[in-house]
């Protein structure tokens, strides 16, 4: 038993491999891109897609740049939801997956936000738009300046 000690602490000075590797703090691992059907997904529901088609900056408002906001969509919908980049960039084919009443009431809901998102533009657009004109009045010699005290 003494020798079994003495071991055990000779071995506490020496790391192998194998403890540095336990040692490391735990970190989380990126989600992978490989598209599981979820479990409360039925599988017969996978056979009939929807597919249209929308403007690449309209799915970016609608989506998120890095499409954060599906897996909340797919969640409360219960549809499953793909989005990929065609015509370079310009274009994005939009899939939905599902009962094809919450295809139809899916793709209504999307249809409904771009419609928003084009009649609406995001606020920094027009922010850049009011300091453009701002700037282009300031630069002007011929329009009087109001002094502001």
């Amino acid at each position: 038993m003494v020798d079994d000690a003495g071991a055990a602490e000779s071995q506490l000075g020496k790391e192998t491999p194998a403890h540095s590797l336990e040692q490391l703090p735990r970190l989380p691992l990126r989600p992978s891109q490989i598209c599981i059907r979820p479990w409360w997904f039925p599988v017969q529901e996978l056979r009939d897609p929807l597919v249209f088609y929308l403007e690449a900056w309209l799915a970016d408002a609608l989506f998120g740049p890095d499409q954060a906001i599906i897996p909340q969509m797919e969640w409360t919908s219960q549809a499953l939801l793909t989005v990929d980049i065609v015509d370079s960039g310009n274009l994005v084919e939009i899939t939905i997956v599902g009962r094809p009443r919450v295809q139809n009431r899916v793709k209504s809901m999307l249809l409904c936000l771009a419609w928003f998102h084009q009649e609406h533009p995001p606020q920094a657009e027009k922010m850049k738009h009011l300091e453009k004109n701002l700037k282009a009045q300031a630069s002007d010699p011929h329009t009087p300046q109001d002094s502001v005290a």
